[in-house]
């Protein structure tokens, strides 16, 4: 069975904190501190191993198959939109993608018509709020998204998206199914209440810092 894992950290698309208290830690670019990274580019940039992923029976084969009908494969951009086109590849259906609009994302270069059927995809999944943007753009044409989305990673703790009303308020709205080729439970936290700076251990840049941080990990 292929470690999906174990290749994505080789090609430096995830770094995971070792445990031992003196390595050091990720600083993000939204000034949080955390025990791992994700950087799908570092996948995505490989189209020998994007299709390997979408077309293999341990990776999103399966799932993929599932979506055999699909009009559309739809991701958000900017990190998703190779992987949309790759799994439209296989489908051989049509490929889009959404941009940011404001406070939201839009459909502004394609056109998914009422009653065709959408694959939702994405590369990294955090809070979901991309994601469920990219629904409202695309449902708001018509369109039939399918009950799952296909995701390369997902780090958000949940297993489910709940579109169509706020998730306070889930009486009548859409429930996606989130089936992703790596689950991660990556924490974040603010500077101040970093138990890894207590320990004496030093938060770094990943991407300056990369061999810094995997030494650890050797």
């Amino acid at each position: 069975m292929r470690d999906w894992l174990k290749e994505f950290k080789l090609h430096g698309a995830i770094w995971l904190h070792c445990g031992d208290p003196r390595a050091p830690h990720a600083l993000l670019t939204s000034g949080l501190h955390s025990d791992g990274f994700v950087n799908t580019t570092a996948v995505t940039c490989r189209p020998e191993l994007i299709e390997g992923i979408l077309k293999s029976p341990d990776g999103l084969g399966p799932h993929l198959e599932e979506a055999r009908g699909a009009d559309w494969v739809i991701g958000s951009a900017m990190g998703a939109i190779t992987l949309a086109h790759s799994a439209a590849s296989v489908l051989r259906c049509r490929s889009g993608f959404t941009e940011k609009d404001g406070d939201r994302m839009t459909l502004a270069r394609f056109h998914t018509l009422p009653g065709e059927k959408v694959l939702l995809v994405e590369d990294v999944i955090t809070t979901g709020g991309s994601t469920l943007k990219t629904f409202d753009a695309v449902a708001g044409t018509g369109a039939e998204i399918l009950p799952f989305l296909l995701a390369l990673v997902n780090r958000s703790g949940r297993e489910r998206l709940h579109a169509g009303k706020p998730e306070r308020d889930r009486d009548g709205g859409i429930s996606i199914e989130i089936r992703a080729l790596i689950t991660l439970d990556i924490k974040t936290w603010r500077p101040d209440e970093c138990p890894l700076c207590k320990n004496g251990s030093a938060s770094l840049r990943p991407k300056a810092c990369w061999e810094e941080l995997v030494s650890w990990n050797k």
